[in-house]
């Protein structure tokens, strides 16, 4: 883990120092993030949709379908918010460690866990599933990223973003003062990238895996990648610190107004993608919801939640540790309590109580194991 100001996967990996300008409004946002994701995957073990690796039918059609509400609203913004806030801790860390550094770090702190869980950790996940066979072509077919699908986009990123400042490296960053994004400028990243995320999905519709590598979420390229790319330059204009709570209110507006406008019509039918007029719908909602939800979200915390006591440090601290080994804990509950004869809503939220507590509980005593404090 870094012990310099942020870095990594929604500035994961994550550390422990502090800093005098430390924001610890990222902090706290970093640790919402990691919770939606482990709850999200615990929705995603009772929704019935084939997405994990352990899954049950659901009881009810009404908790199936407000399980499959909460997983699609989770995935139209909160991977993005994790790229922007790598996005925007990346340029610093090339700055202080140079390419030849920064990239070595990268390999180190990401590249480790990623090959371990793709050929260790993903096989041992799908156990479960094994029914017989040839162990070797089991063990080929279960190999993969799993949820570290983000850390090696996050490893082409930030490889990228080195290359690019290699290539311009005699031109020196300017000082900006430090400014609020403009209104058109929102407005109109939200409408450029509705229009890119239909067009991929003419191809690519949402629910499409590439295979060998896992990555569960192409449809969301667009998403990630201008995030990402939003994030570096946020951290040469000091947006995150000069967005004013007007902004976020607005963004607030535009997630909220979105939904009314937008997801209607494109529940209708066709919304995955395939150039329907409704995909064209899902996506100004996804891609709106999106900028609309990170700006409110950033301003909010940054007004309301920019301290931290020893616990929130403890469990911002911890964000990519719970990255990691959230997959064997979520699983293990479910495999845990399918032996009761409960609802899904039942097993849902006591899978919910037990399973978010227990990732930040056994994360820090993994962090503690010899040699893996070097890499979480």
């Amino acid at each position: 883990m870094e012990t310099n100001p942020h870095h990594g996967p929604g500035a994961l990996p994550s550390q422990s120092t502090a800093s005098p300008s430390r924001l610890w409004f990222v902090d706290n946002l970093r640790t919402l993030l990691i919770s939606l994701v482990v709850l999200h995957h615990i929705a995603a073990t009772y929704s019935g949709l084939p997405a994990w690796y352990y899954t049950e039918k659901p009881t009810s059609g009404a908790v199936a379908l407000g399980l499959t509400v909460f997983l699609l609203v989770d995935q139209a913004w909160f991977m993005g918010a994790f790229f922007l806030l790598s996005g925007y801790f990346t340029p610093g860390s090339y700055d202080r460690k140079g390419p030849r550094a920064f990239l070595r770090d990268r390999l180190i702190r990401l590249g480790i866990p990623l090959v371990t869980f793709y050929f260790v950790l993903n096989p041992i996940l799908y156990a479960g599933s094994y029914h017989g066979g040839s162990p070797l072509d089991a063990y080929l077919h279960t190999i993969g990223t799993g949820p570290l699908w983000f850390v090696l986009a996050l490893l082409v990123l930030d490889g990228s973003y080195a290359a690019f400042r290699l290539a311009t490296r005699k031109r020196r960053p300017r000082e900006r003062t430090p400014q609020s994004p403009t209104y058109p400028m929102v407005i109109g990243l939200a409408l450029a990238l509705a229009l890119v995320t239909y067009v991929l999905r003419i191809a690519i519709p949402v629910g499409f895996a590439v295979p060998i590598i896992g990555f569960p979420s192409s449809a969301y390229l667009p998403q990630y990648i201008s995030f990402f790319i939003l994030g570096t330059v946020a951290y040469r204009r000091g947006w995150f610190h000069a967005t004013t709570a007007r902004m976020g209110r607005v963004g607030l507006g535009m997630a909220i107004g979105a939904t009314l406008v937008f997801l209607p019509p494109a529940l209708a039918g066709g919304w995955e993608g395939h150039g329907t007029l409704s995909s064209l719908f899902y996506a100004l909602w996804d891609s709106t919801f999106a900028v609309g939800v990170v700006l409110a979200l950033l301003t909010f915390f940054r007004r309301r939640l920019n301290t931290q006591g020893p616990l929130g440090r403890y469990l911002s601290g911890h964000v990519f540790t719970v990255y990691v080994i959230h997959a064997f804990v979520v699983t293990a509950a479910g495999y845990a309590l399918s032996v009761l004869d409960l609802p899904t809503l039942a097993k849902f939220a006591i899978a919910a109580v037990v399973v978010l507590p227990a990732c930040f509980m056994l994360a820090g005593p993994i962090r503690r194991l010899p040699g893996v404090r070097r890499v979480f």
